[in-house]
């Protein structure tokens, strides 16, 4: 089975994966980078864990929702007629 042609003008990945995924990998530094230091001196609400975890959960939804557009792009594209020719 010969893996689906795309067409010139439209990107590997859609605008919206885009936008979903870049401030989605954002949240994941950042949750990483609270969860493993002491930020107390820049905020008190940096002190507990608690805003590393949310931005972690933030950062898992925003990632699985980047995911739809790619994965309805690749089912529209397998599921277009094959041309002939």
């Amino acid at each position: 089975m010969e893996a689906p042609r795309r067409a010139a003008s439209r990107p590997a990945i859609p605008l919206a994966a885009w936008l979903l995924g870049l401030p989605g990998m954002v949240c994941l530094c950042a949750g990483l980078l609270l969860l493993a230091g002491d930020f107390a001196s820049l905020h008190p609400l940096l002190a507990g864990s608690a805003a590393g975890l949310a931005l972690l959960v933030s950062a898992i939804a925003l990632l699985g929702s980047a995911a739809f557009p790619v994965v309805l792009r690749r089912l529209a594209e397998r599921d277009r007629p094959a041309e002939n020719g």
